[in-house]
């Protein structure tokens, strides 16, 4: 029997310029692989009806709205009926696969509608614990502003804890680090882990990493720029100490909030970092991973804290293929499969001066490894990481009702 996936989500998909959005994409693959139909629905995407169903890879189709001018978008009651019609089109073997967003509202309604009403199947990704999202911002030192940022804490991890519990309806969940495994087997006992993803067919147009010429060495971080969260205080102090033996230059992409905008600003001016930072917008996809071949390391700087502990960073899965070396730290899986001076750089977190003494190391030895680390990188990603590797287990999940329950990944 024909099997179908349909994918939604309040956030952009096809369009998406996040780790996100790259994450649903080489999870279609993976079903695509398996020859099930994938349908990929975003909201902030449909503009309303009449809408159409398009193929944008093989046995991949996109929920688009045929008047793509109409800027104001469609309602989310119109969103889950359109999906709903497509889905009743066929006999096949139907489910529907939720990645989540801050947006739990609209998260309960499609779960209501979709479970509730219409009977589907519901699974639902879990690549992060919400509730560590509150007070994990350090508290404004103004009295207004911080009571503020107390009553907006306090909301958020009462609304992102019931949220947590929303999980026992869901027919199973997928989670992308063993901490999440652990920790949400308290609410249910059908569980898949599935890392990060990455696209093997990527490395044929990678290329090898630039050759460093002694003079500026370049470092680069792509992703959602959030100071906190990503240990950019931590980094900015490390660089400094870098910047006394080397020079050294940062080059950011990404998603960038105001917020995060002056938190940087101030400490690329306590660092004098001003003139070695540089900000070069939130670039395609496809356009990013040739930009990555400009410089001659890719950092992920995190810290250790609740929220680093459960995430982990989907952004990980494109280093692995850019055919640039990678530094990070030893937060959430990454342990399990980066291994330090073999297929990347791993430190652990919470020091600068570790950053620092790390950074000249490369710096030094850079010509001598670099091409050594980019290709056991490759052979990681072929012998764990490559989505068609679970192919299989997310069919078995999915559609084997009586399957088993807490299926592991491939793993260590």
């Amino acid at each position: 029997m024909m099997r179908e996936v349909f994918i939604i989500s309040t956030g952009e998909i096809l369009n998406g310029k996040t780790a996100g959005s790259r994450r649903m994409l080489n999870i279609a693959r993976s079903l695509a692989a398996g020859r099930i139909t994938v349908y990929l629905c975003s909201f902030p995407e449909f503009k309303g009806e009449p809408a159409n169903m398009n193929e944008v890879q093989s046995g991949i189709y996109t929920l688009e709205s045929v008047n793509k001018a109409v800027k104001r978008g469609g309602t989310l009651r119109r969103f889950m009926r359109t999906i709903d019609y497509y889905a009743k089109r066929s006999d096949a073997e139907k489910v529907i696969y939720l990645y989540p967003t801050t947006y739990v509202l609209k998260d309960f309604m499609y779960l209501l509608y979709f479970k509730y009403i219409k009977s589907y199947r519901f699974f639902c990704e879990i690549n992060e614990l919400r509730s560590a999202i509150a007070f994990s911002s350090p508290p404004p030192l103004k009295s207004g502003p911080r009571i503020k940022y107390y009553l907006k804490s306090v909301k958020e991890y009462i609304v992102f804890t019931l949220n947590e519990y929303q999980v026992i309806l869901y027919d199973g969940i997928v989670v992308i680090s063993t901490s999440l495994e652990r920790y949400f087997s308290r609410y249910t006992a059908r569980i898949i882990r599935v890392p990060i993803l990455c696209n093997t067919e990527e490395i044929a147009v990678a290329g090898e990493p630039p050759v460093f010429n002694g003079e500026t060495f370049k470092i680069c971080f792509a992703g959602y720029i959030k100071s906190e969260k990503e240990g950019f205080a931590l980094l900015y102090e490390a660089l400094s100490i870098v910047s006394d033996e080397k020079k050294v230059e940062l080059y950011l992409y990404g998603i960038l909030d105001e917020e995060d905008n002056v938190r940087l600003r101030q400490l690329a001016d306590k660092y004098e970092l001003t003139e070695h930072v540089f900000y070069l917008g939130n670039l395609e996809p496809e356009r990013l991973k040739y930009e990555f071949l400009k410089y001659h390391l890719l950092i992920l700087p995190r810290p250790l804290n609740k929220r680093t502990k459960y995430g982990f960073s989907t952004k990980l899965s494109e280093y692995l293929v850019s055919g640039v070396p990678v530094l990070l730290t030893d937060v959430s899986d990454n342990a399990l499969y980066i291994r330090d001076n073999y297929n990347g750089y791993l430190i652990s977190p919470g020091s600068a001066p570790a950053i620092a003494e790390k950074l000249i190391y490369i710096i030094n030895h850079y010509n001598s490894q670099a091409k050594n680390i980019v290709d056991n990188a490759y052979l990681t990603v072929r012998k764990d990481l490559d989505l068609r590797l679970f192919t299989d287990q997310f069919a078995e999940f999915f559609f084997d009702v009586k399957g088993k329950l807490n299926l592991s990944a491939r793993t260590e």
